[in-house]
């Protein structure tokens, strides 16, 4: 069975827990990504999202205001040994879209998103239906 491991492509974006809203927001829109893991001591404490963002200007908080205060504390992660399945069983589970990945010291590896998984399966799905295709042909 394929590992979350296979998933995480590359580093994962971080920053400390002190950065401010507007800067956390600054990495997350000049990479492309709609959370950042917030990190202590290499171990996830905190993620930050696009909502998370969206709350903060609607309630007129001050982007100046620091990200630990408004971060996600109840950390989802998964292990990079851990199923694909389970991965996505989490996410549906949780209604999240993003799990940061951490190896066996709890030390964050990784981030994969709902886009990760969708890719997988419709990946997973080709390959299957080449295989009946391949069979029914071969005979």
């Amino acid at each position: 069975m394929d590992r979350v491991s296979d998933l995480v492509k590359r580093p994962p974006l971080s920053i400390p827990p002190g950065t401010s809203v507007r800067d956390a927001a600054r990495v997350m829109y000049d990479n492309g990504v709609g959370s950042i893991i917030i990190v202590l001591e290499g171990k996830p404490v905190g993620v930050f999202t696009e909502r998370d963002l969206l709350r903060l200007v609607a309630m007129g908080v001050s982007l100046e205001a620091r990200v630990e205060e408004f971060m996600s504390r109840n950390v989802v992660a998964v292990k990079t040994s851990d199923s694909i399945i389970k991965a996505a069983t989490l996410m549906s589970e949780k209604r999240i879209r993003h799990l940061p990945v951490v190896d066996e010291k709890g030390e964050l590896v990784g981030v994969i998103s709902i886009r990760d998984i969708v890719e997988y399966l419709s990946k997973l799905a080709a390959e299957r239906l080449a295989e009946a295709e391949m069979r029914e042909f071969t005979g």
